[in-house]
């Protein structure tokens, strides 16, 4: 299916998109087509393209979207639901704004809803909106010489967890994200009160991205117990911290600050640029706090809305009213309700 002008619909595995994305040095994780096509699978919906080419046929630009469907039934593209962050790629010779526009025009004429963008966009037309904020630490050294500094409670706590005897290790075995890491996620999305992802999407996350090469899972042991883990995402120059997850009996030795240094240590060694903590809500200054102790630099997090419909989305945000049945409820409410409805929340 082809769009108007230079502007083509192509699948999201389409070898083009794929290997400007893996050229492209501001590509993310969820830039890879493997992140697009594993939302597309777990939830039943519709990923793919829209890339911009120039004369010679040379793709310049593009943008993954997902296509959503809202329960009254009207669909919505989305770059990229279920993602705190993306947009659009370009070269010097594509300009995001014409990419935009065209696909703008494409959306209209194809009567869907909305055009959303989880990135700011340089396209006055779209409403934006700050709704978040990204923490990025720069690994290594500064152009100064100097090494991000962590503050004294961060030091203090890895310190704390080591003399506990909390131990960090990389998975290296799917049972590592789907049963351990996938237990603990339970407990914490239920003591959040929001639901947790179907254990399918966490199968299709190991085999889409860990296994092959484009995340880690770091899991903290105590005394022989599983008792804090993470899942972190690659891509381009930059490690993304996609999900966290522990057992609050076990906070007192500290092991998520022994998981985040480990992961943090790892990516230096890998050669990454950047470690990206991910979005902070704006009415969580507690979390934007525990980001900054290492020495992360705060960025505001805008999205766009061709509609001027900035503010929908997001699944702890549209089924925070379930929050009270779940805290109260057993862990299986938690996994039944994200089974039923957590493709909803796109």
């Amino acid at each position: 299916m082809t769009g108007s002008g230079t502007l083509d619909v192509v699948a999201i595995d389409h070898p083009d998109w794929s290997s400007f994305v893996a050229r492209h040095p501001e590509a993310t994780c969820f830039h890879q087509p493997a992140w697009a096509s594993l939302i597309a699978t777990t939830y039943r919906l519709r990923a793919f393209a829209l890339v911009q080419r120039d004369a010679a046929g040379a793709l310049v630009a593009g943008l993954p979207l997902v296509e959503v469907r809202r329960p009254a039934g009207s669909r919505r593209w989305i770059c990229l639901p279920f993602t705190d962050m993306c947009g659009p790629l370009a070269t010097a010779d594509g300009a995001v704004a014409t990419l935009l526009r065209e696909a703008d025009d494409l959306r209209r004429r194809m009567r869907v809803a909305d055009l959303v963008i989880r990135d700011a966009v340089p396209v006055p037309e779209f409403s934006a909106r700050d709704v978040a904020v990204t923490h990025r630490l720069a690994l290594g050294v500064t152009a100064e010489g100097r090494a991000p500094k962590r503050r004294g409670s961060v030091r203090r706590a890895i310190a704390a967890a080591e003399r506990s005897g909390v131990r960090v290790r990389l998975g290296e075995r799917q049972s590592d994200l789907v049963e351990e890491f996938y237990r603990l996620h339970v407990l914490t999305r239920r003591r959040q009160g929001v639901p947790v992802q179907p254990r399918r999407y966490f199968e299709l996350l190991w085999t889409a991205m860990i296994e092959p090469g484009n995340g880690v899972v770091a899991l903290a042991e105590h005394q022989g117990s599983v008792i804090a883990g993470a899942v972190f995402l690659t891509g381009g120059e930059t490690v993304t911290y996609k999900y966290g997850a522990s057992d609050d009996q076990f906070w007192p030795v500290r092991p998520n600050h022994a998981v985040m240094a480990r992961a943090i240590s790892w990516a230096t060694e890998q050669g990454f640029a950047w470690f990206d903590f991910g979005r902070s809500d704006l009415d969580n200054p507690g979390l934007v706090r525990f980001k900054e102790t290492w020495g992360a630099v705060a960025e505001p997090l805008t999205y766009v809305s061709a509609s001027g419909d900035v503010a929908y989305g997001g699944p702890q945000h549209a089924l925070t009213l379930l929050g009270g049945v779940i805290r109260r409820s057993p862990p299986t409410v938690c996994r039944a309700i994200g089974e039923l409805l957590y493709r909803f929340a796109a």
